[in-house]
């Protein structure tokens, strides 16, 4: 499961980040990093970036990002 597939308010894990290096370390600089706990908090229409809950406070990022990052529960 990404990101993007997460429903509304489920705490997860993540899993896995983008195998792109650069998008990667962008995420980890956000504090998402492997085993964080997030759940989504806002998904934006059309196809517009999504708000996550992560470590007390709220992130956006865009889906096409948020569908690279994997997660458990």
């Amino acid at each position: 499961m990404t990101l993007a597939e997460l429903p509304l308010n489920k705490p997860a894990k993540i899993s896995a980040l983008p195998k792109d290096e650069a998008i990667a370390a962008q995420l980890i600089e956000q504090g998402f990093t492997l085993r964080s706990h997030v759940s989504l908090a806002h998904k934006a229409p059309f196809n517009g970036p999504m708000a996550f809950r992560l470590h007390n406070t709220k992130i956006s990022i865009q889906r096409t990002i948020a569908e690279q990052i994997g997660v458990n529960f």
